[in-house]
């Protein structure tokens, strides 16, 4: 797996082969998630989207890793804003957690 220079998964560390010789798993273990702590609370509203919550909070859209290693019980960062339960008619429009409550941590951690 390739992973370009200066990418989120760089530092990413390699699975390690067993110690009992065997052929391992071929590729990266999962990132370390952050714990960072909550400083606000921002209830999700039409439209909202990661990255436009990162531009807001943050002054950059990139940043929305941010607040999904802060709201870690969500599996995938996408059902931070978007249920399971689609449009009747569409059911591949995803429904919007509108009024939910996302957290929202520091841009970066104070030492």
């Amino acid at each position: 797996m390739v992973f370009f220079k200066g990418s989120y998964y760089e530092t990413t560390a390699l699975f390690e082969p067993p110690e009992d010789g065997t052929r391992g798993f071929r590729g990266v273990r999962g990132r370390a998630i952050a714990n960072p702590e909550a400083v606000l609370e921002h209830s999700v509203a039409v439209g909202d989207r990661l990255d436009q919550m990162a531009q807001n909070y943050y002054a950059n859209p990139r940043d929305w890793r941010r607040m999904a290693d802060c709201n870690a019980e969500v599996m995938f960062p996408e059902d931070m804003v978007y249920g399971p339960d689609g449009h009747p008619d569409k059911p591949e429009v995803a429904a919007e957690k509108i009024g939910t409550t996302q957290l929202v941590p520091r841009r970066r951690e104070v030492r």
